[in-house]
């Protein structure tokens, strides 16, 4: 996403940053106490936040490579009296995932995937970073468009293409659903690290 700029960034936030379907993905990705939680492509914090908030002392890393979102994204944890040792945000794309080796217990990328720059040096990266039994949750809006002037990997918003990302990774147990609400129709992804 380090293709977008400020304008980019502040449209994006205004039309997507504070969805309903975010307070629910802590859940729906199995955030448990204690957790060390990577989220990718992290924009203006909301889920970033809602991950740190789901429960006891879970710490999470959130990237984003846009200077606006992580201005946007560091007011929110402000706002919601988060602490660094809670919640981090880094100016950085998926490929620059910088974290030790088998010690993220979950890594989210929601809505991001398809704006990552080199999606398999990044998924790489996130294998590693998990620790075996680790988990990936992906989550892509069904019904986003994929066409205008920002870059997409438009393959990566669908089932197949995400599939053959993570069977390449080697990620296992692959599994995938439907998640539909009033803002929209979610592809969710998630698959383990043996």
């Amino acid at each position: 996403m380090s293709h977008w700029n400020d304008e980019h960034a502040n449209r994006y936030d205004e039309q997507w940053g504070e969805l309903d379907f975010h307070q629910q993905i802590p859940g729906l990705a199995g955030v448990q106490s204690g957790f060390n939680v990577v989220e990718l492509g992290c924009g203006g914090g909301y889920l970033s936040v809602c991950l740190a908030q789901s429960a006891v002392n879970v710490r999470v890393t959130a990237l984003d490579p846009t200077a606006k979102m992580i201005a946007l994204a560091q007011a929110r944890q402000q706002r919601a009296g988060l602490s660094k040792a809670q919640l981090q945000f880094f100016e950085a794309g998926a490929e620059s995932l910088d974290v030790s080796d088998n010690t993220q217990d979950l890594v989210v990328a929601a809505f991001s995937v398809h704006h990552w720059q080199s999606p398999a040096q990044s998924m790489a990266l996130v294998y590693s970073a998990l620790k075996s039994g680790g988990k990936i949750w992906l989550c892509e809006d069904l019904n986003a468009p994929t066409e205008g002037n920002i870059e997409v990997h438009s393959d990566l918003k669908a089932l197949d293409g995400l599939k053959s990302l993570l069977q390449n990774s080697g990620f296992v147990q692959i599994s995938h659903t439907v998640h539909r609400n009033h803002e929209g129709k979610f592809l969710i992804v998630e698959a383990l690290k043996l």
